[in-house]
């Protein structure tokens, strides 16, 4: 997807739709505890998208949690069938967090980076070649590497 072109997603149920421009940035994949939890998952798989750019279509529902990197993170699901469509984080509320497996176009997405993998589950081996953070990269870090212009393979 070229960046400035739309991502259109949406809930399980349908009663919940978005679009969003795609401004470059790329999705990555955050192993940490919290996300383990809320998406009953191994990991989720995130993509930031612009606030000015994020239209949602249906009413949506919020719950907020301390995430461990210690930010306020605000949920948006869908109140009918409670998928989490988005989250806006308190350090970054100008870029919302899309869940990008409700994206339309999902499984063509390819995590570009993988956070607070020293929580990962002991079975997953991540890619070589593919930058990897034991914690979360600080923030200019994350822009660089979201925006495509970090290719080392870090850990810490």
């Amino acid at each position: 997807m070229a960046r400035g072109d739309v991502i259109t997603g949406g809930c399980g149920c349908g009663a919940v739709r978005y679009t969003a421009i795609d401004a470059g940035l790329r999705p990555y994949a955050c192993h940490c505890s919290g996300c383990q939890t809320r998406q009953g998952s191994a990991f989720a798989l995130n993509q930031q998208v612009p606030v000015e750019g994020l239209v949602i279509e249906g009413e949506t529902i919020t719950g907020a949690v301390l995430s461990v990197s210690g930010a306020r993170v605000t949920h948006h699901a869908c109140p009918l069938c409670l998928t989490r469509l988005y989250t806006v984080n308190d350090r970054r509320p100008e870029w919302p967090t899309i869940r990008a497996g409700t994206r339309d176009d999902s499984t063509e997405l390819v995590p570009a980076f993988h956070v607070w993998t020293k929580h990962k589950q002991p079975w997953i081996v991540l890619p070589s070649g593919v930058p990897a953070f034991e914690t979360q990269p600080d923030e200019a870090q994350w822009m660089a590497l979201a925006r495509g212009e970090g290719s080392a393979r870090l850990v810490r």
